[in-house]
This record gives structure tokens, sequence and C-alpha cells, in this order.
């Protein structure tokens, strides 16, 4: 085995020397000069480590030499680039970006919420308004305007395209279509045209005299809400996958919000709408009850009125967004900044990084997936037992907790003191109920974490079930906001299902009365009670000498 040859030193200055530019001096490191772009070229001695197999070389040529390569200052100043910091902004950043957990900090208490919440005032103004003034607030007649413009912009797009003629819809047509869909979910049948079926088991008189089959299939097939002819084309920078529904959804989100005040305590969760066909929004969750659908994000308060909606279209520019949870909370708290409210989330959103809230006044709490970054190790599980927890607290006023039932919470809040606790119920195997200590930041969770499935819950009672499953679903949305705000406006109590035959019938009252005879729709209207049947104050005075006074005492309210 031969040995290894060092290079000289002067060998190693000789073959870097024509990659040193020309107005570097070897001399530079002893002027004066102090500029932070001065560099000493001093040569360096390096080492060669081997391995055995490396030194197993016949050759004297082929054995490797080391060499350390010297930057210029252009090659340094381009990969390197310095920030300057004073002490205290570089203490401030590291406060802010480092957790550092103990027993001996704790959280700041939510203060006092004094927010307004409830129906807004001018809501409230109306006085005791009927379902379909409320409908008509969140629906309003600037969306209704859009909506019948696009319908008959479509329609006549087609037409040029097919050569087919067709006839402009009104106002009274796209009501009559609306509330037709709406009576739809409370008696659904497989499909559409079998209310107009020639079948006694299937035909229904009520639905077939409002309009026929065929203009009701023309509304189905021209229903839009966009012009198609400027939307931009997949890959443009404006490619926007919701276009055909932008406007709609841009009107009905600040309806939902402006009617209503939100209550102290909110939550942010998943809903799904249902849909098996191609889209590239789709979304597949094989843990949910609808495995395939559309994927909305929904900040709801206690009543359940979904107050903020936003569509998942997929992930941007095909790329995997970090913090992506933390950012679709703060995108739907962004208007309730400031107001103190309580926010509160399943492990998906939850974050040490959400700390930020609660410098924009919302307090946050939370499930929490023990594995994310930043959280302490708290007990094992097999020093746990049930109705043990441990708890740890950070100096960014963050509180950690994990509290074992059958199997362990994790729970993260910055408003809630870990060591206060409470009890809950819990059934032995015997059948025996016994008493369990748990934090009281975990039982106030489990009792408003349940916001949004209360919309889920009284949207999925008579939900219209069409292919336009996104536009539908916001018609449905519309409904039991109303429904809701109207519960909150302590009106007289109406079940969910005559609140929406209500708004149908008041959508439906013009074609009622005009189509077919006034004594046979009206008729069909009668309400029975145990005293005499009567006719609905909307229906019996739409075509009668009173209308105009009766409409003037609907606006007037």
């Amino acid at each position: 085995m031969r040995s290894q040859r060092q290079l000289t030193e002067s060998e190693i200055l000789k073959s870097l020397e024509e990659d040193i530019p020309s107005d570097i001096s070897f001399d530079s490191a002893d002027s004066d000069d102090t500029n932070d772009n001065s560099y000493s070229l001093e040569p360096t001695t390096s080492k060669t480590i081997l391995s055995d197999s490396d030194t197993s070389s016949d050759s004297e040529d082929e054995c490797p030499a080391t060499i350390s390569v010297i930057r210029s200052p252009e090659t340094e100043l381009s990969q390197t680039v310095t920030v300057h910091q004073t002490p205290s902004e570089i203490a401030d950043h590291q406060s802010k970006t480092d957790h550092k957990w103990s027993k001996t900090e704790r959280p700041d208490d939510a203060p006092t919420f004094f927010s307004q919440c409830g129906p807004s005032v001018f809501i409230v103004e109306l006085g005791t308004p009927s379902p379909y003034q409320l409908f008509g607030v969140l629906l309003s007649d600037d969306i209704m305007d859009l909506f019948l413009f696009q319908v008959n912009l479509y329609a006549q797009q087609s037409s040029l395209t097919t050569g087919k003629p067709y006839v402009p819809a009104s106002m009274e047509e796209l009501k009559t279509f609306l509330g037709i869909n709406i009576l739809m979910g409370i008696k659904p049948l497989p499909s559409y045209r079998d209310y107009w079926s020639s079948g006694a088991d299937l035909h229904d008189s009520y639905v077939s005299q409002l309009m026929s089959r065929r203009r009701f299939r023309w509304f189905l097939t021209n229903l839009h809400l966009n012009d198609n002819s400027k939307m931009a084309q997949c890959g443009d920078t404006n490619y926007d996958k919701l276009y055909k529904l932008r406007p709609f959804l841009e009107r009905i989100s600040h309806n939902f919000q402006k009617a209503l005040n939100p209550n102290e305590c909110m939550a942010v969760d998943e809903s799904m709408i249902k849909f098996k066909g191609r889209s590239t929004i789709k979304q597949y969750l094989p843990k949910k009850p609808i495995k395939r659908g559309y994927k909305v994000w929904v900040l709801a308060d206690k009543s359940g009125y979904a107050w903020k909606v936003d569509i998942y279209t997929g992930k941007k520019d095909n790329a995997v967004e970090k913090k992506f949870g933390e950012r679709v909370v703060k995108d739907l708290t962004e208007n309730i900044k400031g107001k103190d409210h309580r926010v509160y989330f399943d492990n998906y959103f939850s974050s040490p990084d959400l700390r930020d809230l609660k410098e924009n006044k919302i307090n946050a709490c939370g499930t929490v997936n023990p594995n994310r970054k930043s959280l302490p190790m708290l007990k094992s599980e097999k020093e746990m037992k049930r109705g043990d927890y441990d708890w740890a607290t950070s100096n960014t006023g963050l509180s950690v907790m994990k509290w074992k039932d059958k199997r362990s919470v994790h729970l993260l809040s910055n408003f809630h003191d870990p060591t206060q606790k409470t009890e809950v119920t819990r059934k032995e195997k015997d059948g025996n109920e016994i008493k369990v200590s748990c934090p009281i930041a975990l039982s106030v969770y489990n009792a408003n974490m349940n916001c949004v499935d209360k919309f889920d819950q009284l949207k999925g009672v008579y939900e219209t079930d069409r292919k336009s499953r996104i536009f539908w679903y916001f018609i449905d949305a519309t409904v039991v906001n109303a429904f809701i705000t109207h519960k909150e406006m302590k009106l007289p109590k109406m079940t969910l299902k005559d609140f929406r035959r209500e708004i149908a019938r008041d959508l439906l009252a013009p074609v009622l009365v005009a189509s077919r005879g006034k004594k046979r729709s009206l008729s069909s209207h009668l309400q029975f009670n145990k005293k005499k049947p009567n006719v609905p104050k909307s229906v019996r005075l739409e075509s009668s000498s009173a209308r105009k006074i009766y409409k003037e005492e609907m606006c007037s309210m």
C-alpha cells in the first residue's frame, strides 16, 4: 500500500488562482478598511480522512486530495443575507416562537362578554316578521335579481348556440320555482318527474298545478348564477373553481353575518355536501357519515346559526399547505376579532401556533393531537387511570391538559385554568353510574362544540335533493338560519316543517291565486283548526281589493 500524497500549499493556491476575481487582493485582510465585504484569504490546512477501501488504491494519481474551497465575497453575499436585529427584537421573537412549559404559569381568564348578541337591529325593527320576511332578508332582492338575470342570460346564450327559442323567465316564475323546491324537501319523491306522473299513486295535484313539468325542467337546465363566457380557463392566474357560484356566495355570506350578532360561544367545524359525481373539489372522508362530497368550513354560534361558511376547493397549485387548519380558523374568525368570543374546535384545527387568537381577543379551546409540535410531554398512558389528568402551562398563555377516560383526551386552551375541576357521570360495565373528576375546560368544550352539528341536523331534516348541490345547500341553510332567527326573536313557537311550509306558500301565493281560478286555489290552502277553517292572510289578500293596503303594511313593518 502506497502512502497518500498531500498537496503542497503552493499547489493549492495555484489551483484556485483562476477562480479568484482579479479585483480581490490577497492583502485585503491587512488593509484598514473595516467594510463587511472584506474577506481574509488565508490558506487552510485540510485533513483527509479515508476509509480502508479508499487506501487500497494501486496508483498515486487515484489518491483523493481534499481541498478547502475559499469563496469570493460575491459568492458569499449571493448565498447569505444578514438581517440586523436589535437584542430586544430578537428576544421578542424568541418569546413568541418558543414555548416554555411548566406548572407555574396561568392563562389569563376570558374577559366578560359585553358584545350584543341575537338578531341585528334592522331585524328587530321588523317587529313580528313572518317566516317569508326573514327568509327574504337573507335571500335578498339583489340575489333574486342576480338569479333571474343569469338564468335568462344563460338561456339566451344557449338559444344562440342551439337555435331553439325560449321564453324569458319572470320574477313570479322564479319564486314559484324556488317555492316548489322548498316544498319538495318536505314531501320528497324519487324523481321530480313523479310529481307530474299520470299514476295516481305518485301524482301530486298540488305541485302539478303550480308549474308545468317542462317549465320546471327548463329552470333546472338553465340554473346559473354567473356569466360562463367570462370565466377564466383552468391554469390562468384568475381561475376560480367556484366562479359559477361566486357572486351568489359573496352576497349570501354577507347577509348571514349581517342578520344576526353571534352568541358568545361559537364553534368551527366541517360540514359535508353529499356528491358522488365528478368534480375537482370533491373530497373523500371515510370516517364521516357523508363520505364523498364537498367539504365546507362553518363557523356557527351556540344556536346552530351558520354565521360564516367557506367551501374548500382543494390544494392550491397541487402544493401541500403548511398550518392549514390554523389558517382556516383565522379566516373564519376574521370578523369577530376584538369581541371576546369563545371559539371551540377539534384537533384538526388546534395547534399551539393559534396563540395569536388571544392577541385578537378571541378565546380559543379545542382538543389537540399530542404529536403536535411544541407540546410538552405529560404523564404516560400506563401511569394514569380513569379520572386522572395531567397538565402544563406555557409562558405564551396556553394550557394543555391530558385527561384519562376510556382513552386519553388532550385539550389546548388559551383561557382555561387547568387546575379547575368538575365531575362528570360515567357508567361502569355492571351498569352502575359513578362520578369521575375531569378538567372544567373539557366539560365546557363538550357543551359548546356541537354548534355546527345542530346546524347540520336542522338542515338535513327537509333538505332539497338536486344535482346543483352547493346552490341548494345554501338555500336550505337560508331556511335554517331564518328559522333560528325567528326562534331567537322569541316569536310564537313554530316547527321547522311549518316554518318551511310558510315560506313555500308565500313564494307560491301569486300563482296560486292567478293560475287556475281563485276558488280552487284558495280551497287547496284551507287550514283547519278546532273552530273553523281559514285561508292564510298572504293568500287571501293576494288578488283582493285590499292587496295594495296589505302590501303597504308589509313594507312598513
